[in-house]
């Protein structure tokens, strides 16, 4: 199964290290979508999320989803 990493970038990138095996794309946006979710419900007093992307690239570190926070909120 293939490793996806997952990672967040606000202006400057925070790296996923570990990533995570999953079977397909389909659960790579779900996982992303979610991972944004946590973080927005962490921090209710953020307001601006506009400048928040999930990156999720595979082991070759291509880029396979750029999620924007916003499609979470």
């Amino acid at each position: 199964m293939p490793r996806y990493y997952f990672s967040v970038t606000n202006g400057r990138p925070f790296n996923d290290t570990d990533g995570l095996e999953l079977p397909d794309l389909t659960a790579v946006r779900e996982e992303a979508l979610g991972f944004a979710q946590d973080l927005i419900r962490m921090e209710p007093e953020r307001r601006d999320w506009s400048s928040w992307v999930v990156r999720v690239t595979d082991d070759a570190q291509t880029c396979v989803l750029d999620l924007p926070f916003l499609e979470a909120v």
